[in-house]
C-alpha cells in the first residue's frame, strides 16, 4: 500500500501550532476560529489532567507521610515544600495563611505544564491522529487564553485580599491620593483623576506581564522543538508513527547508558555503535523510515531540552514569585 506524501514543512508547523477548538454557541468542532465562544479543548483537557496528576502524586505524599525516615518520595515533596516556604518568607510577611499553598500549586502546575514542551514533538499528536483527532497541542502554557487566565485569577485574589486587608477606605485612598497628594485640598481634587488612572495602569500590567511573560517564553519553546522536528519530517500521523517515536527514545536512552553506565566492557562499548548504525541504515534505506525519522528528530530536540528545562523551571518560579508578591503588595498599606 503506497504511503501518504510527507507534509511540507509549512504544513507540518501550521499543524502544530493549530488547537482542537470547540464553539460552544454551535456546538461543532472547528479549526482556528478566534470567537469569544470557541474553547481550546487540547489546552483544558491537559490543564485539568495534569492538576490531576498534581493531587494524586502529592495526596499519595500526604498519606502517606511519616515522622521516622521519610521515603525519597517524601523527602523530595519536604525539599519542594521547604523551598517554596522560603520563597514566601523572603516575599511576603504577612498574616494570610493560603499564600504559601496557592505559591506551591502555582509553581508545580506550571512547572508540570512547561514540562509538556520536553515530549516528542509528534508523538502524542500521531496517537491522536489515527483515533481520528486532527489536531492537537499538548502544552498549554503555549496557550494564552490559558496563561492569562491563570494570572487573571491571580490579579483576582490579589484584589479581594486587598479589600479583606485594607478595607474599602484603604483601597480607595490608593486609587486616589498615590502616587501624587498634597496638603491642598483644591491640589488633592485635581490630582484624584491622574493618581486614579496611573493606579489602574499599574493594576492591569500585572495580570497582562504576568500572563504574557509565561505564554511568550513557552510559545517560543514550543517554535524551536517544531522548527528542530521539520528537519525530519515523516510519514503522516499514524500508531505506527508514534509508537517508532517511543522505540527512538527508548533506543537514545539505551546508547547513553550503556556507554557511561558501569564498568567498561566490550559490550556497553560495542551496542551504542550497533544500535547507531541500525538507525544509520534505516535512514539511508528507508527501512523503518518513521523509527528513524523520530530518532533523528529527538537527537536533534535534545540539546534544546537539556537547555529548556531551564527555561520551565525558571518560568514556573518566576510566576509562583510574582504571584506572591502581588499579594504581599496588596497587603501593604501604603
Amino acid at each position: 500500500m503506497a504511503s501518504e506524501p510527507a507534509p511540507s514543512a509549512s504544513e507540518y508547523i501550521l499543524h502544530h501550532l493549530t488547537y482542537l477548538q470547540l464553539d460552544l454557541s454551535t456546538g461543532k468542532i472547528v479549526v482556528n476560529s478566534s470567537g469569544f465562544w470557541v474553547l481550546n479543548l487540547d489546552s483544558v483537557f491537559f490543564s485539568l489532567l495534569l492538576a490531576f496528576i498534581f493531587i494524586v502524586l502529592f495526596g499519595i505524599a500526604a498519606r502517606r507521610v511519616t515522622a521516622g525516615v521519610p521515603g525519597k518520595w517524601q523527602n523530595f515533596i519536604e525539599m519542594c515544600q521547604h523551598f517554596v516556604d522560603s520563597q514566601v518568607k523572603d516575599a511576603y510577611h504577612h498574616g494570610a495563611r493560603f499564600v504559601a499553598p496557592m505559591a506551591m500549586v502555582i509553581f508545580f502546575w506550571v512547572f508540570f505544564m512547561n514540562f509538556m514542551d520536553l515530549l516528542p514533538v509528534d508523538l502524542l499528536p500521531m496517537i491522536a491522529g489515527d483515533m481520528g483527532v486532527g489536531h492537537l497541542r499538548v502544552v498549554p502554557s503555549a496557550d494564552p487564553n490559558v496563561t492569562l487566565g491563570m494570572s487573571i485569577t491571580v490579579f483576582l485574589i490579589a484584589t479581594v485580599y486587598s479589600f479583606v486587608a485594607k478595607g474599602v477606605r484603604g483601597v480607595g485612598s490608593e486609587f486616589l491620593f498615590h502616587p501624587f497628594s498634597a496638603n491642598n485640598t483644591v491640589v488633592k481634587l485635581l490630582l484624584m483623576p491622574i493618581n486614579f488612572l496611573l493606579k489602574c495602569v499599574e493594576e492591569l500590567a500585572k495580570p497582562i506581564s504576568l500572563g504574557l511573560r509565561l505564554f511568550g517564553n513557552m510559545y517560543a519553546g514550543e517554535i524551536i522543538f517544531v522548527l528542530l522536528a521539520c528537519f525530519t519530517l515523516s510519514a503522516p500521523s499514524t500508531l505506527k508513527n508514534a509508537i517508532a517515536v517511543a522505540m527512538a527514545c527508548l533506543v537514545l536512552v539505551l546508547m547513553v547508558y550503556f556507554a557511561v553506565r558501569g564498568k567498561i566492557r566490550p559490550i556497553r562499548l560495542l551496542l551504542p555503535f550497533v544500535l547507531f548504525a541500525l538507525v544509520l541504515f534505516a535512514t539511508v534505506t528507508g527501512w523503518g523510515a518513521p523509527f528513524a525519522a523520530a530518532f533523528w528528530q529527538i537527537v536533534l530536540a535534545s540539546g534544546w531540552a537539556l537547555f529548556h528545562v531551564l527555561i520551565i523551571s525558571l518560568q514556573a518560579y518566576i510566576f509562583m514569585v510574582l504571584s506572591v508578591v502581588y499579594m504581599a503588595m496588596a497587603a501593604d498599606h501604603h
